[in-house]
């Protein structure tokens, strides 16, 4: 007994770790729980080596479906979208309920309708950044499809220096790049949260990982919900993190830090009322008639079953 008592917890340690490979399109606000539980080691308590890439989402996709070297991505918007079209997409988790993104202007730009038949730089058309600039520009009066060009080119930072080279009119940002463009005397314009409010952020996987490695989708969501609550209690923390990766003076982290916490989701999930309205507008917006049930592209099974596998060992220790 004692020699058993001795070796496990050894054995137990010296068990390897499964690399996992998680992306996101940006370097945005959105990644800072996901990388607080990394770093904390949340993820590899639960026997995942978690590791963050940035990868635009299309390629992102592409790599999920075919089951080659990424295993999960963090845009459950671009998820949802192309899992309406068929793709056999799941997303296991929210990590936010609203959208951090801010249409900013130069300077010489006096309002929104300014923008008509100027560039407007985006990561893509179509994933999260690309809606939230599209939503600004109808708010505007404009015709979003056609009154403006989108210019698809990658990261924040990349928008960002197109921004300074004055390439483009306008570019949409997340949090906290639209405080470093105003910084340098752009305008914000719009704060897209107020006219689009749609559940774009969360955990994706394919529906295959689903079916042949629901293990490994629970150590990860476990290791997420850890990471969420932290994140949430953490104040210090999370906001020295939210400074150092972010660039920011601690007083600006710190106000970064309460937006973020406004628009976390409470316990990893967006409810069934907000993301069946979202399901008919995506549907409409692909033209899509044939009936698609929300279970076949949002799962919370294995979330829940984490998140008591959570309460249980809590209340043990």
């Amino acid at each position: 007994l004692a020699f058993l008592l001795v070796t496990q917890p050894f054995e137990l340690d010296a068990q390897p770790l499964e690399k996992v490979i998680i992306t996101h399109n940006s370097d945005s606000i959105s990644i800072a729980p996901l990388v607080y539980g990394i770093e904390r080691g949340f993820y590899r308590k639960e026997g995942v080596d978690l590791e963050f890439r940035m990868l635009r989402t299309d390629l992102a996709v592409a790599a999920i479906v075919s089951s080659k070297e990424v295993d999960y991505m963090y845009s459950a918007g671009t998820a949802f979208r192309v899992a309406v079209r068929g793709l056999p997409l799941k997303i296991v988790a929210y990590g936010f309920k609203d959208i951090l993104f801010y249409l900013m202007a130069q300077p010489t730009v006096q309002s929104g309708k300014d923008l008509k038949g100027k560039k407007v730089a985006v990561s893509s058309p179509s994933d999260t950044g690309g809606l939230a600039a599209k939503a600004s520009i109808k708010a505007f009066g404009l015709d979003p499809e056609k009154d403006v060009v989108y210019i698809a080119i990658g990261a924040a930072s990349v928008r960002m220096a197109a921004m300074e080279a004055r390439s483009v009119e306008a570019a949409i940002m997340p949090l906290p790049w639209n405080i470093r463009l105003k910084q340098k005397g752009f305008k914000e314009l719009i704060f897209a949260g107020s006219v689009l409010s749609q559940p774009l952020t969360g955990i994706v996987t394919s529906g295959e990982k689903l079916d042949k490695n629901p293990q490994q989708v629970k150590k990860v969501l476990r290791g997420f919900l850890r990471s969420l609550r932290a994140f949430k209690q953490e104040r210090k923390e999370a906001t020295e993190l939210i400074g150092r990766k972010f660039f920011l003076e601690p007083q600006v982290a710190d106000e970064v830090y309460g937006t973020v916490l406004q628009a976390l989701s409470e316990d990893g999930t967006v409810s069934q009322q907000v993301l069946q309205e979202f399901l008919e507008l995506v549907k409409k917006e692909a033209g899509v008639k044939k009936q698609i049930a929300l279970a076949d592209i949002v799962d919370y099974r294995i979330l829940r079953e984490a998140a008591k596998e959570i309460e249980v060992k809590g209340s043990r220790d």
